[in-house]
């Protein structure tokens, strides 16, 4: 990995290459100046070029999520990612009610962001969503990011993701009322066009050896 691919890395993963300035992931920059003049204009544009389809391509996922897959109710979801720089997290509070959606943007964007973080290279990344139904019902769901999309997770998988202490490894006891349920297909774009968005992305080349692929 070229010294600038890195520094996309870290950038998508909202750090920066100077601990003593404050760089949060609203402020993320995409193509900052190459640190050594080694690094040549075609190693900077493939590694910006290359960050922006894995932005675009996380953010196709989760609006295909929440267009086509999340259904009625109030919706809280987890994003995280473990990368070789450390774990990312974020998460948000939505509600969907017909074709309304009540939607924190900053706090998509976050989500997607971590989503994005788990496509880059050897990283990995999932989401969680747990749901409170318009009819009184409360269920938890969950997907991996494999293979730069999201891939569902089976109910039993999402039960022992949701029922053992992450800190600690231990197994926490089911919570009463809570359902464990298999996860829907996420939808590509140029599957099924959500509200009238066209497929616009192209999914990143994957660079990674057979045997660190997610």
């Amino acid at each position: 990995m070229s010294e600038y691919q890195d520094h996309v890395r870290q950038t998508l993963e909202g750090q920066n290459v100077d601990p003593g300035e404050d760089l949060g992931m609203d402020e993320m920059r995409w193509t900052p100046a190459p640190a050594s003049e080694a690094v040549t204009d075609d190693a900077m544009r493939t590694a910006a070029d290359t960050a922006h389809a894995m932005i675009d391509r996380a953010t196709d996922a989760y609006l295909s999520l929440v267009g086509d897959v999340l259904g009625d109710g109030t919706h809280h979801m987890v994003a995280s990612s473990s990368t070789p720089h450390g774990e990312l997290a974020e998460g948000q509070q939505l509600t969907v009610i017909g074709d309304l959606l009540v939607v924190d943007e900053a706090a998509a964007l976050r989500v997607a962001v971590v989503i994005a973080a788990g496509m880059v290279g050897c990283s990995t990344g999932g989401l969680v969503v747990r749901t409170f139904g318009p009819d009184g019902s409360e269920f938890v769901r969950g997907w991996r990011v494999r293979n730069f999309w999201l891939r569902p997770l089976t109910a039993q998988e999402i039960r022992e993701a949701y029922t053992v202490d992450t800190a600690t490894g231990a197994p926490v006891a089911p919570e009463p009322g809570l359902e464990y349920r298999q996860a829907e297909r996420v939808p590509r774009p140029d599957q099924a066009p959500t509200h009238g968005e066209s497929a616009s992305h192209t999914t990143p080349r994957d660079n990674r050896p057979p045997n660190r692929r997610n």
